[in-house]
């Protein structure tokens, strides 16, 4: 997909912290040197193409006490998409994709009460064998980040 120069220095400019003020548009729009409107419509814009998957704060569940951890299954190929219907129905799945390779289906659990990443691995684990399922639940960050240089 085509981005102008313009919506490629907006894109850098909004991937990084939005500034905590009453008109925060009209600051980073002076830092662009363009008028707010227009940067406001131009972030329209780019949401409405699917470009911004979503204008949110970014919350870190590890400080709030949440438990997580990466899940694979490992699957045949005839029963992901049933299996991915089902998974993608509990509110603590935040991501689930299909990947190459032997644990072909990976997601991100993540919940503010233990027990219930303990009963959704449980349940996996009933589905479709232990020796199918991996919790890799994270033992240290060593960067997470999602900037993009556009």
């Amino acid at each position: 997909m085509r981005l102008s120069a313009l919506d490629r220095k907006i894109l850098n400019c909004i991937q990084q912290d939005i500034p905590l003020a009453s008109e925060p548009f009209k600051i980073l729009s002076n830092k662009l040197g363009i008028k707010e409107d227009e940067l406001l419509c131009r972030i329209k814009d780019l949401k409405q193409r699917g470009i911004i998957r979503t204008f949110c704060a970014g919350i870190n569940h590890r400080r709030l006490g949440f438990a997580s951890s990466l899940i694979a299954l490992k699957l045949p190929a005839n029963r992901v998409e049933a299996v991915a219907k089902e998974i993608v129905k509990y509110q603590e799945i935040t991501h689930c994709f299909l990947r190459e390779g032997e644990y072909n289906l990976w997601m991100v659990f993540l919940s503010p009460q233990k027990q219930n990443l303990k009963r959704f691995f449980n349940k996996m684990v009933k589905k479709i064998g232990k020796e199918n399922v991996l919790s890799l639940p994270t033992r240290k960050k060593f960067k997470l980040r999602n900037l993009l240089k556009i």
